[in-house]
C-alpha cells in the first residue's frame, strides 16, 4: 500500500498547524503562533481505520500548507499526487467561503478529485460557535464538514479524521479496481 498524501490548506491563521500537529501527535498544544512558510510535511501512521469491516493501519503524509498567497507558485508541486484534501477555516475569519472555494477549485477540482476526497474542518478553538457556518455549508454541499476543537473535542476530531480516511481509502481502492477492470477489458478486446 502506498502512503496516503493529504493536503491541509486554508486561510492564514485558521488553525491548520494546530490541527495537523494534534492529528500527528507531533507537539503539545497550545504553542506560540508562527506562520507556516510554504509547507510542512508530517509523516505518521494512523491505526484502527475501519475499512470494509476490517481494522487497518496506514502511513500518511500530511502536508500542512501555508494559506499565504505568496506561496501560490508552489501549489502545483504540492498538489502533485494528492489523495485527499482537508480545508480548514475558523470562527474568527471573514469571507471564508470565497477563500475556501479558491483552495477547493485548485486542490480538489484541479487534481480531478471527487468531493468525497475532501473534508472541511471548522476550527473553533474557543468553542464559541454551536455549528459550522451555513454559508460555508451551502457552498460545499457535497463535502463533509467537521467542527473541531483540539482541547475539548480532540477524541471526536480523531474519530472524524478516521472516518474521512476510511471513506478515502475505500474510494481509492474502488478507483484502483475500476482501472484494473478497464485495463483488462482493453487487453481482452485486442
Amino acid at each position: 500500500m502506498h502512503t496516503l498524501k493529504l493536503i491541509m490548506i486554508g486561510p492564514t491563521e485558521s488553525g491548520k498547524t494546530t490541527i495537523a500537529n494534534f492529528l500527528a501527535e507531533a507537539t503539545e498544544i497550545p504553542y506560540d503562533y508562527r506562520p507556516t512558510q510554504g509547507v510542512r510535511i508530517l509523516e505518521f501512521e494512523i491505526n484502527d481505520i475501519e475499512v470494509n469491516n476490517e481494522r487497518i493501519s496506514r502511513d500518511l503524509e500530511l502536508w500542512d500548507c501555508s494559506g499565504n498567497h505568496k506561496f501560490k507558485n508552489c501549489w502545483s508541486a504540492i498538489r502533485k499526487d494528492v489523495d485527499g484534501v482537508i480545508l480548514v477555516y475558523n470562527a474568527k475569519m471573514q469571507d471564508s467561503s470565497r477563500k475556501l472555494k479558491e483552495y477547493y477549485d485548485y486542490f480538489v477540482s484541479g487534481a480531478k478529485l471527487e468531493p468525497n476526497c475532501c473534508v472541511i474542518f471548522f476550527f473553533d478553538p474557543d468553542n464559541t460557535t454551536s455549528s459550522v457556518s451555513k454559508i460555508i455549508s451551502s457552498s460545499f454541499s457535497n463535502v463533509s464538514h467537521v467542527k473541531c476543537n483540539v482541547d475539548d473535542g480532540g477524541d471526536k476530531l480523531k474519530a472524524d479524521f478516521r472516518l474521512f480516511l476510511s471513506a478515502l481509502i475505500i474510494k481509492l481502492h474502488e478507483d484502483k479496481e475500476e482501472k484494473l477492470i478497464m485495463s483488462d477489458n482493453i487487453l481482452f478486446a485486442k
